[in-house]
């Protein structure tokens, strides 16, 4: 499952769909924002849950989820996927781990593995301002 702001994290999904079921094994690709209400999470045998960081916070669609369920993925196998521009950054990868942990600690979820991913700059979308605040940012 992903949640996702821009799209990165969609394609970070999409990309371990792939390479996953190329290991021979079944892969459902869920988007947080889209869940069906009658989905039987008991189906599954382990669950990797994606979501990217905006304005320091995971997504409220997968934050929900996963408070929700903290039980059932405690029960399993599990990892969880952080994607943000401070992991990319190698003088704010601690920023990032704070994101992972927060999200740990608020969910009461915990995934046998953690992953800060970093996540995708793309200037040529924003408009000027957006561009000059992302900038200032990254600088």
């Amino acid at each position: 499952m992903y949640g996702t702001t821009e799209g990165q994290t969609r394609k970070i999904a999409a990309w371990m769909t792939t390479h996953i079921r190329e290991r021979g094994h079944q892969v459902e690709l869920l988007d947080s924002a889209v869940l069906a209400p009658d989905l039987k999470l008991e189906a599954f045998h382990a669950f990797i849950i994606a979501a990217s960081v905006y304005h320091e916070h995971h997504q409220g669609t997968v934050t929900n989820f996963v408070f929700a369920h903290h039980e059932l993925l405690n029960a399993r196998p599990s990892a969880f996927i952080s994607v943000s521009l401070s992991a990319a950054l190698e003088d704010e990868q601690p920023e990032a781990q704070k994101y992972v942990d927060r999200f740990v600690s608020v969910t009461g979820w915990q995934p046998r593995t953690t992953l800060p991913l970093g996540g995708a700059l793309r200037l040529s979308e924003y408009d000027y301002f957006q561009e000059q605040v992302v900038k200032f940012i990254v600088m």
